[in-house]
């Protein structure tokens, strides 16, 4: 029997936290959040994983990761977690989703399931579901990337993901401090 050796992103932890930085909450309901919050630790933040409502408190922004859209929003209603993901999102605090994140934040959906999906929204985006294609489409694969690594094929992912379509408000504030 041969045992595939796990993903090393997957081997590795979130650091201590530090006594300053930023507290950033990683959406820990599914998805990638162990990731994100393995590569926030790295660049200095304490971080910590949003999976209750008392775990937005005392936070100064908020990660939500890719992963499925649909799961993300049933867990959140069973949970409690919509109407306060959503005030978060209001208070003006820096936000950041990432595929599957970008579309539960985003105020307008094109390709949702039949009935819809719950979303947090909060940012004036229409957003595409699986623009490129099913999951079904998905594919591993290896690409000459000269200018990134000379003499050497990388390994490249192509998911579904989401497109945004249109965005709206004043685009100084779509990535203000």
């Amino acid at each position: 029997m041969v045992v595939a050796a796990l993903p090393a992103n997957l081997c590795d932890s979130v650091q201590a936290p530090p006594t300053a930085g930023p507290a950033v909450g990683v959406l820990a309901l599914q998805g990638g959040y162990h990731e994100h919050a393995v590569m926030l630790s790295r660049l200095g933040c304490r971080v910590s994983e949003v999976r209750q409502v008392p775990h937005l408190e005392g936070l100064d922004g908020l990660v939500i990761p890719g992963g499925e859209s649909t799961t993300m929003g049933h867990l959140a209603e069973r949970l409690a977690l919509l109407e306060p993901l959503r005030a978060f999102v209001a208070s003006g605090r820096p936000v950041l989703g990432t595929c599957a994140g970008l579309i539960f934040l985003a105020d307008e959906v094109v390709g949702q399931k039949q009935g819809g999906q719950k979303l947090v929204g909060g940012m004036d985006l229409t957003v595409q579901r699986n623009f490129f294609g099913s999951q079904v489409d998905s594919f591993e694969t290896t690409l000459e990337a000269a200018d990134v690594a000379p003499a050497r094929r990388v390994p490249a992912v192509f998911i579904r993901a989401p497109a945004i379509l249109r965005t709206g408000g004043d685009p100084a504030t779509h990535l203000s401090p």
